[in-house]
C-alpha cells in the first residue's frame, strides 16, 4: 500500500496505546510500519520473507530500538502469540491462512486489507450468495467490520480487484467450540442448497432425523443457528 491516507487509516485503527506490542504481517518496504511507530507503540515486529523487502526494512527502520524484523514466511508466525495489535496488508491468496490462524492467535484487535470479496463474504448475510462457512466462522469468533473500501491505486504495483480495510477483534469462545466450529463450518457447507438432513446423513447416518434444523438448508441458518447444529455434531461424534 502506497496511499498515505488509507496507511494513516490503517495505524489509527490499531488505537495503539504505549504499552501495545505490535506485529505486522508481510512488511514489505515498511510504509505501514512508519505509521504505526508514529503512534507510539512499545515495540513493532516486521514479519517479511523477501530479501529484497528485508533490506528495505533495516535500511528505513532498523535505527528505531522498538523495531524487530524477522525475516519469516507469514504463515511461519501463526498463530500469533504475545502481541495486543496485529496489521497487515498481505498477498490476497493467503487471506484464509490468516484468518484461520488468527482464530488461534491471542490478540486484542487486528486491521488488514482483504479482496473487497473475501471481506464481504466475512460479513454476508444469510441467503445470499456470498454466505457460507467463512461468514460463519468470522460471525462466531470475530467481531468483524468492513471500514472502507480501497481502490487499485492505493497499492503498487495495482492489484486487479478492490480492497477492503477490515477491523477484526476475537470473541471469547473455549477452545473446544472453536475448533468444533473450524472443523464443522466447511461439512455443513459443503452442499449449502441440500437440506440438513442430506448433507449430514452421510456423516452421522440415521441420527441426523434428530439434529436441529434438519429440513432447512444452511445458507438460510444464521451463524447462530449454525452454531447449534455444529454442537450438536460435536456432542454427538463425542459419544
Amino acid at each position: 500500500m502506497i496511499s498515505r491516507k488509507w496507511l494513516g487509516v490503517m495505524a489509527d485503527l490499531l488505537s495503539i496505546r504505549s504499552t501495545d506490542s505490535v506485529v505486522e504481517l508481510g512488511a514489505g518496504t515498511g510504509n505501514l510500519s512508519e505509521e504505526i511507530l508514529k503512534r507510539g507503540p512499545k515495540r513493532l515486529i516486521l514479519v517479511e520473507k523477501d530479501p529484497s523487502m528485508i533490506w528495505h526494512l533495516k535500511s528505513r527502520l532498523s535505527s528505531d530500538p522498538r523495531v524487530e524484523i524477522v525475516e519469516k514466511d507469514i504463515r511461519e508466525v501463526l498463530p500469533i502469540r504475545g502481541y495486543e495489535k496485529v496489521a497487515a496488508n498481505p498477498p490476497y491468496y493467503l487471506s484464509s491462512t490468516i484468518l484461520i490462524g488468527l482464530t488461534r492467535s491471542d490478540f486484542e484487535r487486528a486491521v488488514m486489507t482483504f479482496q473487497r470479496e473475501f471481506a464481504e463474504r466475512m460479513v454476508a448475510s444469510p441467503g445470499t450468495p456470498e454466505y457460507g462457512s467463512l461468514t460463519v466462522i468470522s460471525s462466531l469468533l470475530f467481531s468483524v467490520k468492513i471500514v472502507a473500501v480501497v481502490g487499485k491505486k492505493a497499492f503498487k504495483p495495482p492489484p486487479k480487484v478492490e480492497s477492503a480495510i477490515v477491523v477484526i477483534e476475537p470473541r471469547d469462545v473455549e477452545p473446544e467450540v472453536r475448533e468444533a466450529i473450524l472443523e464443522y463450518s466447511k461439512t455443513i457447507f459443503s452442499r449449502r442448497k441440500r437440506t440438513l438432513r442430506n448433507v449430514l446423513r452421510p456423516l452421522v447416518g440415521e441420527k441426523v432425523e434428530s439434529a436441529p434444523y434438519v429440513d432447512r438448508r444452511p445458507y438460510h441458518l444464521s451463524p447462530e443457528e449454525v452454531l447449534e447444529v455444529i454442537l450438536w455434531l460435536r456432542e454427538l461424534r463425542s459419544e
